[in-house]
């Protein structure tokens, strides 16, 4: 070898070249190195939700009647008009991440949470979803029915994996420094999210804030699970924090998931602006249908939950939240 270098040696050194480049292409995709002249784009989220004595409102509204169950949740944390403009390019993210029925939001919620959005008058509504890795997300829209009923409302429906552009975004969080995305999402002027509630096997639940790991590529997903699952989650949505939420807990997923549970009915409809105070009153509804004695401190405890209330995301305060809790007939 040149300069008296052994071969061993020399593989030692190139594998060791191998993982630096490797280790410095990761250290800036996660923006651990200096932006330089990256092209990382800036996004600004609305901090405001409706409140009543200061208290972000979330709704729980439990019956039957699906469409009036999801009309009555939003309407009771202010409404979509409030959000939405003629000229409002609306996002609604489903989670269609798997392509078995019970493990994505239904497609009967789905369309309720569509109609409400197309009465506000917006210039345009799309439904996109990206779904677990090793899952197609087209196929999963088939398997699940969620193809059919929106394309028979007329409205774009999006696999993320094959609309192309992904731009990186520079967050507010502790460990991701910026984060890639699909343009589809960072070009949105409102995102909804419409997460089924479930249970994670690593997030402990996944609701409102972690079904926004859904507008990231699949080796971004890859990636927060190597790096720490919950602070990325936190992390995404100093940016990515989702306009207004609308959780599916028609038919829940308890002690395991996400993929496969056991099913209970949860028959309600819960709804609100502020993704942390949702997340964690939807969180102690799944908790009491397992039967937790002690659901709302389980709740409190979802790592994911905390942090994000920490990066300033939302509140996690039980006294400090307005519940709105109904039955319709």
């Amino acid at each position: 070898m040149p300069g008296g270098i052994s071969r061993r040696r020399f593989m030692k050194l190139l594998g060791g070249a191998a993982a630096a480049i490797g280790l410095a292409s990761l250290g800036y995709s996660l923006g651990w190195f200096s932006a330089g002249d990256r092209a990382a784009l800036e996004r600004s989220v609305s901090r405001g939700y409706f409140t009543t004595l200061e208290k972000p409102l979330v709704s729980l509204v439990k019956g039957h009647d699906v469409n009036a169950m999801v009309r009555r949740a939003v309407e009771a944390v202010g409404g979509v008009e409030a959000l939405v403009s003629p000229d409002s390019r609306v996002l609604i993210k489903p989670n269609v991440g798997f392509n078995r029925p019970e493990a994505v939001t239904s497609p009967e919620v789905l369309r309720a949470v569509i109609e409400v959005v197309k009465d506000a008058g917006p210039r345009e509504i799309i439904v996109a979803e990206s779904a677990v890795r090793s899952y197609n997300t087209s196929s999963n829209f088939e398997a699940t029915g969620v193809a059919d009923m929106v394309r028979g409302l007329g409205i774009r429906l999006v696999d993320l994996d094959k609309s192309g552009e992904v731009v990186r975004v520079k967050t507010l969080g502790k460990l991701l420094g910026e984060v890639s995305v699909f343009k589809l999402a960072y070009d949105a002027d409102v995102i909804i999210s419409v997460p089924k509630l479930k249970r994670h096997s690593q997030a402990i639940v996944t609701i409102s804030m972690k079904n926004m790991m859904g507008i990231l590529p699949g080796d971004q997903k890859g990636m927060f699970h190597v790096l720490g699952l919950q602070q990325c989650i936190a992390d995404l949505n100093t940016v990515f924090r989702p306009d207004l939420a609308i959780v599916d807990a028609t038919e829940v997923m308890t002690v395991s998931g996400p993929g496969m549970g056991r099913m209970v009915p949860g028959e309600a409809i819960l709804a609100g602006r502020d993704p942390v105070a949702l997340d964690l009153i939807a969180a102690e509804y799944l908790f009491r249908l397992e039967g937790d004695e002690s659901p709302l401190e389980t709740a409190l405890n979802v790592p994911h939950i905390k942090l994000a209330a920490e990066l300033g995301i939302g509140i996690n305060d039980p006294s400090r939240i307005h519940i709105i809790e109904e039955r319709m007939s």
